[in-house]
């Protein structure tokens, strides 16, 4: 395989594991008080985070986890796992509730959930570290940074998909994408039990 299919392989497989364009919905509702500048602001924050977690994990992170904080991907997914069903399911049940007479403020989502774990979640790290092993940091990391150039301008589409389902579709949208992205944390962490378990015992 040459460089430039790797390299689109690695695209392919980063861009339909941050699945941007399904979850709109849900980047709508999170946003839907917001004006647009603020909410383009949001979104820049938002892949700017991303975009730098997952890159530094291309270049470092399967040395991270195995040398420095002695982690295996299995106990990786359990934990991402847990995470990404807590955040889905407070978005389930809260919404994007703010107090009353309060705007919401930008950072306050922007770099939590949006841009870690929604953008950046636990399979998209793992697979960039799977993705590294195989391919090297530099084209694993060339990659990501197209993927997070390409999703940047698909945020934008979240303002017309608020638009074209009305607030009200937006949040019943968003309710059971939520189910789907608890269903896929438990996925991660079926998956992490299962490689834990198969994993030599010390």
């Amino acid at each position: 395989m040459s460089f430039l299919e790797s390299f689109f392989h690695d695209y392919l497989v980063l861009f339909a594991m941050v699945n941007a364009v399904g979850n709109l919905p849900i980047f709508a509702d999170l946003t839907g008080d917001m004006d647009k500048a603020t909410r383009n602001e949001t979104f820049r924050v938002a892949v700017i985070t991303a975009a730098s977690i997952v890159i530094s994990f291309a270049f470092i992170g399967d040395w991270m986890l195995q040398r420095v904080f002695v982690v295996d991907t299995a106990s990786f997914k359990i934990a991402g796992g847990i995470l990404v069903f807590a955040v889905a399911a407070r978005g389930m049940i809260m919404g994007n509730r703010q107090p009353s007479g309060k705007e919401p403020a930008f950072e306050n989502i922007a770099v939590f959930p949006l841009g870690f774990p929604y953008l950046a979640g636990p399979g998209t790290i793992v697979t960039t570290i799977l993705l590294f092993q195989h391919g090297g940091s530099l084209e694993t990391a060339s990659a990501a940074v197209l993927v997070y150039l390409t999703i940047l301008p698909l945020l934008r589409l979240a303002d017309y998909v608020e638009r074209a389902l009305g607030r009200v579709g937006v949040i019943v949208v968003a309710r059971v994408l939520y189910i789907f992205i608890c269903a896929k944390a438990v996925t991660f962490i079926m998956d992490g039990l299962h490689s834990w378990l198969s994993l030599p015992k010390m």
